[in-house]
């Protein structure tokens, strides 16, 4: 007799007990059994690779979490540095914004006097300490703490008071308003006080004096020296141009004669 297909060789049946009076039923459910042992070590090894899987998923889920807080923490400690050592340099190594501004003058042979970019420049306009050169120049100076006046002297003139000869200009602090003999020319800027010292607009000395000479081979470096008219020659010494203002003392105007009217 042909078995179905789901029957398995080997294997006792019921429907075997039909047609064999001696029937073994014990052999028959201990096969049962085993197979119901069987699946369940199938269904417990299929959970336990399960398991398995879900473990190590979660192991490269964690896994991948602790990289990207490292991750983010080793940004954050990179960012954290690089802001803690351009602030070391910005504080003990860096040069203030006023240092990159500053300026050098050298005025005749007195050592050369470096001046921050604040004072330096005022509105972008490049100023320098007159009362420095006034000194440089012999020329004395009268006045207050907001008027003051220079002045060149002539070959008569024995004190600061003058006698009328001599050559003189007036600043005023905040004004941007020169005196020059008498004549009021405008500045660049306006007059400043620096500490003691009266500044004015560098282009004041190089269009309204003569006798003075402003080099400026860089930007950052100014010269001041008297101007040479002609260098002397073995021990003679250099003849200098005179020291005077470009604007003069205007003479009053004359008075306009009238003919009479004829009666």
């Amino acid at each position: 007799m042909q078995r179905p297909p789901q029957q398995k060789k080997g294997w006792v049946y019921p429907e075997d007990g039909a047609q064999n009076a001696a029937f073994d039923f014990e052999r028959y459910y201990r096969q049962r059994r085993q197979a119901e042992l069987q699946r369940e070590r199938q269904r417990r090894q299929a959970a336990h690779a399960q398991m398995l899987r879900q473990k190590k998923l979660r192991r490269k889920r964690l896994a991948a979490q602790v990289r990207g807080v490292l991750l983010r923490f080793f940004i954050v400690f990179l960012l954290v540095c690089g802001a803690a050592v351009w602030m070391y340099f910005s504080i003990y190594h860096s040069t203030p914004r006023e240092k990159q501004n500053a300026v050098t003058y050298t005025i005749g042979d007195a050592d050369p006097l470096e001046v921050d970019g604040a004072t330096a420049y005022y509105d972008g306009i490049l100023y320098v300490d007159f009362t420095r050169l006034a000194a440089f120049l012999d020329m004395p100076a009268a006045g207050s703490i907001h008027y003051m006046r220079f002045i060149i002297p002539s070959d008569r003139t024995e004190d600061s008071a003058g006698d009328g000869t001599e050559e003189q200009v007036l600043f005023t602090v905040g004004s941007f308003t020169a005196n020059i003999n008498g004549v009021n020319m405008d500045m660049a800027g306006p007059c400043r006080l620096v500490d003691t010292a009266i500044w004015v607009p560098l282009s004041f000395v190089e269009h309204y004096m003569t006798g003075v000479t402003v080099e400026r081979e860089k930007s950052d470096a100014v010269t001041l020296t008297r101007t040479i008219q002609q260098e002397g020659e073995g021990d003679e010494p250099d003849v200098l141009e005179m020291l005077t203002f470009r604007v003069k003392a205007q003479d009053p105007i004359d008075s306009v004669p009238y003919p009479q009217a004829q009666t």
